[in-house]
């Protein structure tokens, strides 16, 4: 009787954390399957790092919601959040693991203007979602050296199958900055500007210490 206690016990302690059970820090997972918001690749919610604050969560509903409705189909996709423990920095990145920090991926279409379902197939070595750069228009418009840091990726070749959907991906910032919920979002300078948000105060650039961002947004909560 006693062995099979211990049995038991140890199925329990042993069994994987579901990617939806809830969190000791209070953070809640996004969803994982179907609606207006998705993960780019199942990883991310096996390996439990699709946790925000309640607050984040209502405001990327909110904002994925109103993306969909104006532009019917489309799926806001994300990469890392946060993992349940709530422990911040979460590596590699400087900042996430608290919940109020998530990486979203531009919107895409092909050569012929129609959108892709999901992000470009990633250029270089990167994590599903990143790496699919969109470069500045002229080169005067680049922000940091090139082959500097984190800034040394390569672009994409000019031949690339994929652009950005500047439309589908100002309606996600626009709608996420004007949520009060949201503190910054971080994007690079060149794509702050093509999409319209030179003078919005929430759409910043991270500086060239940190990643690039014309492959994706990072998006910061209260």
């Amino acid at each position: 009787m006693r062995c099979a206690i211990w049995a038991a016990l140890l199925l329990v302690f042993a069994a994987p954390a579901r990617a939806d059970a809830p969190s000791p820090a209070g953070l809640v997972p996004l969803p994982c399957h179907g609606g207006p918001i998705q993960p780019v690749t199942l990883r991310y919610c096996r390996d439990r790092k699709h946790y925000v604050t309640p607050h984040a969560r209502a405001a990327l509903l909110r904002a994925a919601e109103t993306v969909r409705h104006r532009h019917p189909g489309a799926v806001v996709r994300y990469m890392e959040a946060s993992w349940p423990s709530g422990v911040r920095p979460m590596p590699p990145h400087l900042s996430h693991g608290d919940g109020r920090q998530i990486d979203l991926v531009l919107f895409y279409e092909d050569r012929a203007g129609r959108p892709l379902p999901k992000p470009a197939r990633p250029y270089g070595r990167h994590a599903p979602g990143y790496g699919a750069f969109e470069p500045p228009l002229r080169e005067a418009e680049r922000a940091c050296v090139p082959d500097k840091g984190h800034h040394a990726q390569p672009d994409p070749p000019a031949s690339r199958a994929w652009r950005l959907d500047a439309a589908r991906t100002a309606e996600l910032v626009r709608r996420l900055s004007a949520d009060p919920e949201v503190r910054r979002i971080f994007i690079e300078p060149h794509l702050k500007a093509r999409l319209g948000f030179a003078d919005d105060p929430k759409v910043r650039f991270a500086g060239c210490q940190a990643a690039r961002h014309d492959d994706h947004i990072h998006v910061d909560f209260r």
